[in-house]
């Protein structure tokens, strides 16, 4: 009795011992490819969604305060999983002048980092990187009205591009699917 107590307690043993020394196999190229086409679908049909955005921009800072109503519209939003690229038409105007009109095509394999937040975070956040004193920022102060949300992403160290939602949940879902189609297609997801 007591040798077959020992024998179940050291197959049980090496079974567990077994098991925890597995690691998990990555998923299959095919469930990568459905994984990614999934989320570049998600991509395209929530930007084509969007629509032209009209918001307002209050800033006060240590050299400008002001307000400017910007415009910005993204059309003919093409998400290729094969080549792991969204191209798409961006057009935006600052009181009325037309500052960007052209076509763009980001490659999510050059992408570094994806952030999804609030626009007035993620631009004093900008502001700071870029060198602002901290007195500079004690008086920084940018509003968005109506609120606007980001979904950021960084191409290279002073190169960023971003997509602009007014609808929260909407920008959670694409920043959700930006970052994971990124690390799919082999670019980085750090922090920014």
């Amino acid at each position: 009795m007591k040798a077959s107590c020992r024998l179940t307690a050291i197959l049980v043993f090496g079974i567990a011992s077994a098991a925890c020394g597995q690691q998990s196999a990555p998923p299959p190229p095919a469930q990568i490819a459905q994984q990614l086409a999934s989320d570049m679908q998600i991509i395209q049909k929530e930007l084509n969604s969007v629509g032209k955005l009209n918001f307002v921009v209050h800033v006060s800072n240590a050299d400008e305060i002001g307000t400017s109503q910007y415009s910005v519209l993204l059309t003919e939003v093409a998400a290729d999983p094969a080549a792991c690229s969204i191209h798409y038409h961006w057009w935006r105007s600052i009181s009325g002048n037309v500052v960007n009109d052209e076509d763009v095509s980001l490659s999510l394999r050059d992408v570094m980092g994806v952030l999804t937040m609030p626009s007035d975070q993620y631009f004093k956040k900008v502001a700071e990187e870029e060198g602002a004193a901290p007195d500079e920022m004690k008086v920084y102060y940018e509003k968005f009205d109506p609120p606007m949300f980001i979904v950021a992403m960084r191409v290279a160290a002073d190169d960023a591009d971003g997509f602009s939602f007014t609808d929260q949940k909407q920008s959670a879902r694409v920043g959700q699917a930006v970052a994971q189609a990124v690390l799919l297609c082999g670019g980085k997801n750090e922090p920014f």
